[in-house]
């Protein structure tokens, strides 16, 4: 028997039991759409966090009390001083730094007219923040040097802020409101989006001198510090300099960890991909779980239909059949219903990454290498569990199998 007769025949024995073959295929096809539908969802979330943690600066070393994304629970993590602006004019005049901004924070009733916005975050800075902080002016200017050491009330506006003030456009010279002191709208900032959830364009920036005298900065508020190295290459030097400055200002003693953290963006994006590739892990091994049991029950399947077509069997191998004409039968018959199994399952984990994408605020994305292993495994899988049966099968005595009712 040729081998295209063998997949012949086995195309055959599948139409003519198509409810079992079906069945059959239904832990595969479960087991690929899974696989598929969570390694969407994964993938989408994990690069939708890396473009969001890039909008941050990639070069950006950022200065903060707390690490990012640690386990800040430690009683002498708690008990850390602030950072002040001693820091961070400590920081700017370094040799191995190009430019530094001081970031502090408030809430404020920002209002216009007959607008009032409730609590909006301000954010205390100066010139160079946009340059640190990948942020861009959609008209008008940013804060400059002049305006920081003047103690101006100007204020720039993100996109957020804006358009809930200025629906119809515009703003930039108009008077608004923030808290009990009148700013000047001399810019707005384009569109940046959220992270985590949180809008970014929520919020409006003034120098940070203006801050204080408004708000004041003491030793209860924190002031975060951006900073930029000279080169990208020398970024790990000018994060060593930055902790030898800090550690001086701050007095701590030299058997003594920092008191302070230096942040970086791809730091988190690496403790992020850590994370994600534990999920990556478990998906794969709840897949192949799947997998593993459709095999069996594929494998079973395949069994009692050797036991239920001995006779025919016999009848092969008695007009010239040989065993492995019979192994191909039997194992192309398992190959060809794991491959139908792993099409329809590559097909449904799709539908529902691209469902749970429009309907969910989760962003999701199909990879090419999650359908290709899908399917990839689905087909090996039936090879290894159609074996076994097909082997028996060719291994039946013909004169046994022919006297078989």
């Amino acid at each position: 028997m040729q081998l295209s007769e063998s997949l012949k025949v086995a195309q055959g024995t599948i139409r003519a039991h198509k409810m079992r073959a079906g069945l059959t295929a239904l832990g595969v096809i479960i087991g690929v759409a899974s696989v598929i539908g969570l390694l969407s969802i994964t993938t989408g979330i994990r690069d939708s966090v890396a473009r969001q943690f890039s909008s941050l600066g990639a070069e950006m070393i950022s200065i903060n009390r707390w690490e990012w994304g640690a386990n800040n629970d430690n009683e002498d993590v708690e008990k850390r001083k602030p950072l002040t602006l001693v820091e961070y004019e400590a920081v700017r005049d370094l040799s191995m730094v190009e430019i530094c901004a001081p970031t502090v924070y408030t809430g404020r009733d920002i209002h216009f007219r007959s607008v009032d916005l409730g609590s909006i975050t301000v954010c205390g800075t100066n010139e160079v923040y946009p340059a640190i902080e990948n942020w861009a002016v959609k008209d008008g200017r940013f804060l400059s040097g002049d305006d920081v050491r003047a103690t101006r009330p100007v204020v720039v506006l993100g996109a957020d802020v804006a358009n809930n003030l200025f629906p119809g456009g515009g703003g930039l010279e108009q008077t608004i409101r923030i808290g009990s002191y009148e700013y000047t709208v001399i810019g707005i900032l384009d569109k940046k989006g959220s992270i985590f959830g949180d809008s970014q364009d929520n919020i409006v920036n003034v120098p940070y001198t203006t801050f204080g005298k408004h708000w004041g900065i003491s030793d209860k508020r924190d002031v975060n510090i951006s900073a930029v190295a000279r080169k990208p290459h020398t970024m790990q030097d000018a994060m060593d300099q930055i902790r030898v400055a800090l550690r001086r200002v701050r007095r701590v003693p030299q058997d003594k960890p920092d008191d302070f953290a230096l942040n970086t963006s791809d730091a988190l994006i690496a403790q992020f991909n850590g994370i994600t590739q534990g999920f990556f892990a478990v998906i794969v091994m709840v897949g192949g779980m799947s997998l593993l049991v459709g095999g069996i029950g594929i494998m079973n399947i395949m069994l009692v239909s050797v036991t239920e077509r001995t006779r025919e069997i016999g009848i092969r191998k008695a007009i010239g059949a040989k065993s492995t004409d019979i192994v191909h039968q039997f194992l192309i018959e398992a190959i060809i219903l794991y491959a139908l199994g792993g099409i329809v399952g590559v097909a449904l984990g799709c539908a529902i990454g691209v469902a749970v994408g429009h309907l969910t605020p989760l962003p999701t994305h199909v990879s090419l290498w999650s359908v290709g292993l899908g399917f990839g495994v689905s087909t090996a899988v039936g090879i290894v569990f159609g074996l076994w049966p097909a082997v028996r099968a060719s291994q039946l005595d013909p004169v046994v199998a022919l006297r078989y009712e």
